[in-house]
């Protein structure tokens, strides 16, 4: 009875369940619920934030439309006739738009040449042109160069002979500092000599090359000055030049080579090589394609991204070119040493158009041009020599032969050699540097001369953006070369054949 019992129990004790172990999710589906309501919470404040918020294509929506406005409000303003057409209107304002686009671009052709031909008139009939030529001292010898920030025109740079470079302020029309120091007497020799100068359009960097074969960087931002000096060319840095609105910097030497610097590594790049003489001047505009001159009678346009470069001759008649200025990236003019004046198209082996004896003659041989500039994407040309004279051209490139050319505008009185020229925004001034000798020598003396740094006014008075003859002219000049672009191409073809 007691193995029977202790068996019965054994069994009940072992067919009975245990209690399962639980976990109390309170805590838990509290936490869960509260963060439910907090997600839920925060998508609310997201929409209605979202609703606040300004997508980016309404912002630019509503950014052009306040554009639009301002333009309707403007044109309004200008025009008095109410009963203008609708059509017209939409015109007007189609080609405003075009034309800010263009210029923001750097591809709108401005047509300055005649406004500046008046103004010149205007100014300089009188025999007294102290009111709108100023000279400055500073140098002691020949001033060979100068520069200016072409974006704003407010500063510039001139460098001499005697080894010193100032830093002007144009609108003060006041010196700023002296960014090389002259030297004493008994230390200048030609080594120190400053042949080329430029300067980059934003105004940070101004570059110096000198007959010691040197380029120097200076940072115009920073109070310690020189940044870096490059060295590598293996005679005289004849001309310096910055590609438009960006950093890159060219420089020709005596060497027969032209080296290419990127500022902003403050690295050298790469060596041109093609020129069987010296390398007189070179020229940039906004495609990377540098054009150079020398003294191998020779202009050679250099395709950096093809590695290839192009040679232009002028014929057995044809001297050296001591100076070039690009007008676009298509077109330039060259500057002799027998006074004339040529007008290039990259896409022609010859010049579209030529002019002998620009600066007068001594005797049988023409006077050499020493100095050329052009207002970049524009009609206007400045050239200067030694025969007392600044020139004004206008310069024509139409899509025939018969629309191309040169012609004169204008002339101003300075005695002196005119070593460089440098024409400022929108025509308003040139810069020049003059002095009794050549830049490069010493083979001819004007004695009347001073050397001085001046700056030229050309215009009475800010023809700005707002001018409506400029804008007029700006205008029919666009609408002109987008209604004709298949014709220019039918001529180009059909002169390629003829030449060829």
């Amino acid at each position: 009875r007691r193995r029977r019992n202790a068996q019965t129990t054994t069994r009940a004790n072992t067919n009975r369940k245990k209690p399962k172990k639980t976990i109390d999710l309170g805590y838990y589906d509290e936490v869960i619920i509260d963060s439910d309501l907090e997600e839920e919470n925060i998508r609310d404040d997201e929409g209605e934030s979202s609703s606040d918020e300004e997508t980016a294509e309404a912002k630019k929506l509503r950014l052009a439309k306040d554009y639009l406005k301002k333009l309707e409000a403007a044109d309004k303003e200008s025009s008095s006739d109410d009963d203008e057409e609708e059509d017209d209107y939409h015109d007007r304002i189609s080609n405003r738009l075009q034309r800010e686009r263009l210029k923001r671009e750097g591809t709108l052709e401005r047509i300055v040449a005649k406004s500046v031909a008046d103004d010149v008139a205007a100014m300089y009939q009188s025999t007294e042109t102290d009111t709108y030529t100023r000279f400055f001292k500073g140098h002691d010898l020949t001033v060979t160069s100068v520069a200016l920030q072409q974006s704003t025109g407010e500063c510039a740079v001139s460098g001499s002979k005697d080894g010193s470079v100032i830093l002007w302020d144009i609108e003060k029309q006041a010196r700023m500092q002296y960014l090389i120091e002259k030297p004493e007497k008994k230390d200048r020799n030609n080594r120190n000599q400053v042949l080329s100068l430029a300067m980059s359009d934003d105004g940070n960097y101004a570059a110096v090359g000198k007959r010691d074969a040197t380029v120097t960087i200076y940072d115009l931002r920073a109070s310690n000055g020189v940044t870096t000096t490059f060295q590598g060319h293996k005679g005289p840095v004849t001309s310096l030049t910055f590609r438009t609105q960006s950093h890159q910097l060219f420089s020709g030497s005596s060497d027969r080579c032209i080296r290419h610097y990127s500022l902003d590594d403050m690295a050298y790049m790469e060596t041109l090589y093609g020129h069987q003489a010296g390398v007189s001047d070179i020229d940039c505009y906004r495609k990377e394609r540098p054009i150079s001159v020398g003294r191998d009678r020779t202009a050679r346009a250099w395709k950096l991204a093809e590695d290839t470069h192009l040679i232009f001759r002028g014929g057995s008649q044809v001297s050296s070119a001591d100076c070039i200025s690009v007008i676009k990236d298509d077109w330039f003019v060259s500057g002799h040493d027998d006074g004339s004046l040529h007008l290039w198209l990259t896409e022609k082996k010859k010049a579209a158009a030529s002019l002998t004896h620009t600066h007068g003659s001594c005797s049988t041989v023409g006077r050499g041009i020493t100095a050329l500039a052009c207002l970049k994407g524009s009609d206007l040309v400045v050239s200067g020599s030694f025969d007392s004279r600044l020139r004004l051209w206008e310069v024509s490139t139409g899509l025939t032969l018969q629309e191309r050319g040169i012609k004169p505008i204008g002339e101003i009185s300075i005695d002196g050699y005119i070593n460089d020229i440098a024409v400022g925004p929108r025509a308003k001034f040139c810069l020049v540097a003059v002095g009794q000798e050549p830049s490069l020598g010493r083979w001819n003396r004007v004695a009347k001369a001073k050397n001085r740094f001046g700056i030229v006014q050309l215009r009475q008075h800010d023809e700005g953006s707002n001018s409506s003859s400029d804008v007029d002219e700006e205008m029919e000049a666009m609408k002109n070369d987008g209604d004709d672009v298949n014709e220019q191409d039918s001529h180009s073809s059909s002169e390629d054949s003829d030449e060829s």
